[in-house]
């Protein structure tokens, strides 16, 4: 393990710096108040190296408490084929800790966009797989603290940003299946987040 020191770029700017440090052809990335569970590492090589061509796989996890405690457990949908479009119509990965990158994608698509204060993981989603096959697997993998800091915990601020995050799709979702995903999700983080 090694301990970097950077100046507050936010999250974006922390991940971009961490990946630019590292060497390995494998990324996760771990906020502080979460963590992963034994054999996490393991089922995301597991999935990587038995698909090669998937840019990333995405697991399972479950929500803590500040001390702990599990309080709820995850369920998502598992999209079958297209997880751009799949993701046009949602975030079904919730959690970034859960995903299992290539490395070299990552860089290869521009990392986090340092533009956005929050859903710069959804962002990065999308344009992975708006271009590239990516995976899920079940195995739970992390745990997500939930706590009265969360920026999920910002209503405005999360629907802002995700309705951003989505408009800068519309370029790309050019089939009708796309572009009904893309309209699909807007109303979706509308009402998620109106509420």
């Amino acid at each position: 393990m090694r301990y970097l020191h950077q100046s507050n770029r936010g999250l974006p700017g922390a991940r971009n710096r961490g990946l630019a440090e590292t060497r390995s052809e494998f990324v996760v990335f771990l906020d502080a108040d979460d963590r992963l569970l034994p054999g996490a590492i393991s089922a995301g090589l597991a999935r990587l190296v038995d698909k090669p061509e998937a840019a990333f796989t995405s697991g399972d996890h479950r929500y803590i408490d500040i001390d702990g405690r599990v309080v709820q457990e995850w369920s998502r949908p598992f999209p079958s084929a297209d997880h751009y479009q799949a993701l046009l119509r949602g975030n079904y990965i919730g959690m970034g800790a859960t995903v299992m990158f290539r490395r070299a994608v990552v860089e290869q698509v521009g990392g986090f966009d340092p533009s956005l204060a929050a859903c710069e993981d959804y962002d990065l989603y999308l344009r992975i797989s708006r271009s590239h096959p990516v995976d899920t697997h079940q195995a739970l993998v992390a745990e997500y603290r939930r706590h009265s800091n969360n920026m999920s915990a910002d209503p405005g601020l999360m629907l802002r940003l995700t309705l951003t995050v989505l408009k800068r799709q519309e370029p790309f979702a050019n089939a009708p299946e796309q572009r009904a995903a893309l309209e699909a999700g807007i109303r979706y983080w509308e009402d998620f987040y109106g509420r």
